[in-house]
C-alpha cells in the first residue's frame, strides 16, 4: 500500500463535526511521525476520535484498523461492545461511510460495517475495517496473521498498572507481524493514566521528555537510532461542569488524584521518611538504573522506621557496586532484570 494521504483523511473526518471540547487527531503531525503517544485523564475522547479517523482512513484506502489491547480477555464480546457506543449513540457511522452503513457488528474479532433496518441486520460489508488482537496471543498471531491493509494500530489503555516484564518488545513483535516490510503505516498509543515513569516511557526513550513536561504540552523527538515520535498529555478545559464534578466527588488533599481529576500527573505513593530520622546505614552499594538515572538504595535501620531501604538520586558507582538494570549488561556489577 502507498503512504496515506493525510489530507483527504482529514478532511472526510472534518465533516463529521465532532465536539470542540474533544480531541481532535487532524492537528497530530502525520508526515513527520510515526509513533503517536497520547495520554490524558479519562473522557478527552482519545479513543473515539482517533477511531473515528481510522474509519476515515478506511473510506479513502481501504485501511483496516488493527485494534490491539493487553489482554485478550479485554476483547470478549461482553467487553468489547461497549467500544462503538458512542460512535453509534451520534451516527457516525452513517456520516463516515456517507449513509452507506449505519451500524457495526463485532464477530470473529473483527468489526464490520452493516446496514440496520426495523433492528435487523439486512446488508453486511464483505470485511471487517478493524480486526482486534490482545498482546498476550502474540505468539499465535506471529505466524497465522496477516494483515497487508493495516496502516492504523491502536494500542489502547497501554499505560497499565500491571504492564508485564518486557511487554513493549511482545507489542514491537506485534507491531512488526501488522506491518512486515510496509512503511505506511502510523501507530497510536493511547493511556487513560498519566505515570511519568511508566515502563514504555523508559522502554521508547521518553523519559527526559515525560519527567519534566507539564500536562497539555506537546513534543516531538527522534530516538537514538532513528525512530520519530510524537508525545502529547491531553488535557481538555476544566468547565464548571468538570470542577463541580471534582468537587463532590475527588475533592480530597490527595495528589494522588490527580491524574483522576486532570490537574496532574499521577503520583505513586512511596513513603518519605521524616527528615530528623537518623538511621544506621548497612549497606549502600545497590543501585537501579534507568536509562541515564542511578537510583542509589541504601539498606538502613532506625528506631522508628526499622529496617527500610533509603532510595535517591546518585551521580557514580564503585567498584563493589551491585547495579540492577533493563539496559544490556556492561561489567560484572551489573544484574539483568531482576
Amino acid at each position: 500500500m502507498l503512504s496515506l494521504n493525510f489530507q483527504k483523511i482529514i478532511n472526510r473526518y472534518k465533516k463529521l463535526h465532532c465536539p470542540d471540547d474533544t480531541f481532535n487527531p487532524c492537528k497530530l503531525p502525520y508526515d513527520r511521525n510515526k509513533y503517536f503517544v497520547l495520554c490524558s485523564e479519562r473522557s478527552v475522547g482519545k479513543t473515539t476520535n482517533v477511531l473515528l479517523f481510522g474509519m476515515c482512513a478506511h473510506e479513502e484506502h481501504g485501511t483496516q484498523i488493527q485494534y490491539i489491547r493487553q489482554l485478550d480477555q479485554m476483547l470478549e464480546p461482553k467487553r468489547a461492545r461497549q467500544l462503538f457506543d458512542t460512535i453509534l449513540k451520534y451516527d457516525y457511522v452513517s456520516k463516515v461511510t456517507k449513509g452507506r452503513w449505519n451500524s457495526v457488528e463485532y464477530y470473529a474479532r473483527g468489526w464490520t460495517y452493516t446496514k440496520v433496518e426495523d433492528g435487523k441486520i439486512i446488508e453486511k460489508d464483505t470485511k471487517p475495517f478493524m480486526y482486534c488482537l490482545g498482546l498476550n496471543q502474540n505468539d499465535f498471531f506471529r505466524s497465522t496473521y496477516n494483515a497487508p491493509d493495516g496502516d492504523i494500530i491502536i494500542f489502547d489503555e497501554f499505560i497499565s498498572t500491571y504492564s508485564p516484564q518486557n511487554e513493549f518488545v511482545i507489542f514491537c513483535d506485534m507491531v512488526k507481524t501488522i506491518i512486515r516490510e510496509r512503511t505506511s503505516p502510523i501507530i497510536f498509543l493511547l493511556g487513560n493514566t498519566l505515570d511519568r515513569y511508566h515502563s514504555y516511557f523508559e522502554e521508547m526513550e521518553l523519559l527526559p521528555i515525560t519527567t519534566t513536561m507539564p500536562l497539555g504540552q506537546h513534543a516531538e523527538m527522534i530516538t537514538a537510532k532513528g525512530t520519530p515520535i510524537y508525545i502529547e498529555f491531553v488535557t481538555r478545559e476544566k468547565t464548571p461542569e468538570k470542577l463541580h464534578l471534582n468537587k463532590i466527588f475527588f475533592g480530597f488533599q490527595n495528589k494522588r488524584l490527580g491524574s483522576i481529576t486532570g490537574e496532574d500527573w499521577a503520583i505513586v505513593p512511596y513513603q518519605h521518611i521524616d527528615k530528623t530520622d537518623d538511621p544506621e546505614i548497612y549497606f549502600k552499594s545497590f543501585y537501579i538504573q534507568i536509562e541515564d538515572y542511578l537510583i542509589n538504595l541504601e539498606i538502613a535501620r532506625s528506631e522508628k522506621y526499622g529496617i527500610h531501604v533509603l532510595a535517591h538520586f546518585a551521580n557514580k558507582t564503585y567498584a563493589d557496586s551491585h547495579i540492577y538494570s533493563l539496559n544490556e549488561m556492561q561489567d560484572y556489577r551489573y544484574r539483568y532484570r531482576f
